[in-house]
């Protein structure tokens, strides 16, 4: 009996021994545990530019991008970059009639007559590298218009890439009832634009649906028929 009791107490002692030392265990090694697996979601996020070299330039260059990933791979890739500090896009809206202003041109790389809206590269020699000064001028080259209510349709200081791999990043405008201009600015020599107006939202969506505008005409019109609904405009 008395030797029963001993075990039962040696074997109570040593549980609580073994819950000491977990719970130690636990204590100290959490916040370790913590700082590598912030210190291993740190260095998940990096990618490291190892090179940048123009394999190809005129308007538009190519470049060979060498990037190191989290992983310890390298990657080249082929980025296109081309002249300017980025690009301005336009939406023409008429709050009278209730439809916009909108261009069709010949877009090379597809080889397609596409719909799509005043737009253009900003230019540091013509437009100081401001985004809202170009939007400007293009609109006036290339839908002959020209003043109205301005909205910046991304937020302040904000321009979004324009593809995965491409450098320009663009900015997109709604302009309210801008009037038209009698001696636009000319257009540039590769260009060679239909204006088109009075299109409504409908025909403007039914546009983007079956792939008769392109994707960055396509994405600007979304932004802008929101505003334009925020607006209670339509």
């Amino acid at each position: 009996e008395n030797l029963s009791m001993m075990l039962r107490v040696l074997i109570t002692i040593a549980i609580v021994i073994l819950h000491i030392s977990l719970n130690q265990a636990s204590s100290t090694s959490s916040p370790v545990s913590a700082s590598l697996a912030r210190k291993a979601s740190s260095d998940d996020s990096t990618y490291k530019i190892l090179r940048d070299e123009v394999v190809y330039s005129r308007w538009r260059s190519i470049i060979s991008r060498l990037v190191r990933m989290p992983n310890g791979n390298t990657v080249d890739y082929d980025i296109v970059d081309q002249k300017g500090a980025g690009a301005s896009i336009v939406f023409a809206w008429d709050s009278n009639t209730k439809t916009a202003t909108i261009v069709k041109e010949y877009n090379p790389g597809c080889d397609k007559i596409l719909a799509g809206l005043a737009a253009g590269i900003v230019e540091t020699d013509q437009h100081g590298s401001d985004y809202d000064v170009a939007a400007r001028h293009e609109l006036e080259e290339e839908c002959h218009l020209s003043g109205g209510t301005w909205y910046r349709l991304l937020h302040d200081d904000v321009s979004i890439p324009m593809d995965k791999y491409v450098v320009t990043e663009i900015v997109a405008y709604l302009v309210i009832d801008p009037v038209k201009v009698e001696n636009p600015r000319p257009l540039d020599a590769e260009e060679d634009i239909e204006i088109v107006e009075g299109v409504s939202v409908d025909e403007i969506l039914e546009l983007i649906r079956n792939g008769q505008m392109n994707c960055i005409g396509g994405f600007a019109s979304l932004l802008a028929i929101e505003k334009l609904r925020e607006l209670l405009e339509i």
